[in-house]
């Protein structure tokens, strides 16, 4: 492929990519930073753009600094280590304005952003890889899955990489061989653990192909006497064929499978399955905007509610929440979290947000709906002819394109974009939560 010399980088653009132009062709290349000189080396093209890998930094950008870490650019948890972390938020800030720039809205908050954005990640999950004939774990390499090794991860507490490596020294002493996704031989696949920074809980995951694992009470003896705050060790057994994790059924091998954590003085029931924002004290931000948002409202439909945890910190704001979810245990979860936190005006139904939600708007007379939905966005039927009673949507979403989409839906059915706030959910990465709230024009 084609080799360009003297690229000047003028921009950041969605999914952390600089920008730079080659005889008027926009040149994609990640883990640059504006103003960066590059010589680059064409890796593929798409339509009328070209992506593009650094071959040479002939001059540096005044905003790139050292990443820090041994494996960055080739380990996929990572894009913008080498970008200060104020500016990694001013470039959030403004990709969200660009995707953004054709709709009027009436304030723009400012990124929330946490005060330590490092050693965030309240989960993970790690691939297992066999190297050099020793079981490693790490991170996908960008793009494959090859799995990249490293010593200190910059964006997970430091207890992740020792409980990891006692899960690795487990695996060579039982001899437990470690899955090959080519040949669908091996059993062991990931290791998995999610951590509570206010209640010190932890939960380790061990995924493997195969339901019998060898000398699984010495796996729990040695977890437990080197950290003395894991209340649950627990087998998942995946023996499908696919990227996908998490398989359908599990073991308990040590005490629970869930954890609890806090939230804004709410305390939530964490299934190991369930999904939960990785980073706490965003979250706690971002939900306390949620909760300015709303205004003296009747019932309010909290979609694809999870375990319940913003249902449960607006309740004290409204008359009622109806949490529509499909994921059984996330619902499981948030009857606990409703009962836990001794809130009573909550409702947690199972299933399909779009199968659902025009019968319960009408019944229970909603007239405010809070959107979360995975990165897909929301499917046609949901922001087509809602009611008129409807008069505010609030839209949270990770992935601002979508977003973007449904909101200009949703503004074809009368709303208007009255707010808008992005939040950096995950530093060091080009990835953000953003929030957009929308209300109904008056008739």
């Amino acid at each position: 492929m084609k080799l360009i010399s003297d690229l000047k980088i003028k921009k950041i653009v969605y999914q952390g990519y600089g920008l730079g132009f080659s005889d008027y062709t926009p040149i994609f290349v990640p883990q640059s930073t504006p103003g960066d000189i590059l010589d680059v080396q064409v890796v593929h093209k798409k339509k009328n753009v070209k992506f593009a890998k650094i071959v040479k930094i002939k001059k540096a950008s005044k905003y790139r600094n050292d990443a820090g870490c041994e494996v960055f650019g080739s380990c996929g948890g990572c894009d913008w280590l080498h970008i200060p972390y104020d500016k990694q938020l001013e470039y959030q800030e403004q990709i969200v304005r660009e995707i953004f720039r054709d709709i009027e809205i009436t304030t723009i908050e400012d990124i929330g952003f946490p005060e330590q954005d490092k050693y965030y990640r309240n989960k993970s999950f790690y691939p297992l890889s066999l190297q050099n004939n020793n079981p490693v774990y790490g991170m996908f390499e960008k793009r494959s899955h090859n799995v990249i090794q490293h010593k200190n991860c910059l964006i997970q507490p430091e207890l992740f990489d020792e409980i990891c490596k006692v899960v690795v020294s487990y695996l060579k002493a039982s001899n437990m061989r470690i899955y090959n996704e080519v040949t669908g031989k091996g059993n062991a696949r990931h290791i998995g653990i999610r951590y509570s920074v206010a209640t010190g809980e932890i939960i380790v995951i061990l995924v493997t192909k195969n339901r019998k694992i060898p000398f699984s009470k010495q796996l729990v003896r040695v977890l437990n006497e080197s950290f003395s705050n894991i209340v649950g060790v627990v087998q998942n057994i995946n023996s499908r064929s696919t990227n996908v994790i998490l398989g359908d059924s599990d073991k308990i091998l040590f005490g629970r499978d869930h954890i609890f954590d806090e939230i804004n003085g709410m305390r939530y029931k964490l299934h190991y399955r369930s999904f939960f924002q990785v980073n706490s004290q965003v979250t706690s931000q971002l939900y306390n905007f949620v909760k300015r948002c709303l205004d003296e409202e009747k019932t309010v439909i909290d979609a694809y509610s999870g375990v319940g945890s913003i249902s449960i910190n607006i309740a004290n704001n409204v008359h009622r929440v109806i949490g529509i979810e499909n994921n059984s245990n996330a619902v499981s979860d948030a009857k606990d979290n409703a009962k836990l936190n001794n809130v009573t005006n909550c409702t947690f139904i199972c299933s399909n947000v779009e199968n659902v939600l025009d019968k319960i708007v009408v019944e229970e007379s909603v007239n405010t709906i809070i959107f979360d939905p995975p990165r897909k966005g929301l499917a046609r039927k949901i922001t087509k002819n809602l009611p008129d009673f409807i008069k505010k949507i609030i839209y949270i979403s990770c992935n601002p394109t979508t977003q973007f989409r449904d909101v200009k839906l949703l503004m074809q059915e009368g709303y208007k974009v009255k707010k808008m706030k992005p939040f950096d959910m995950f530093p060091h990465t080009y990835h953000f939560e953003n929030v957009v709230v929308l209300e109904r024009n008056e008739i």
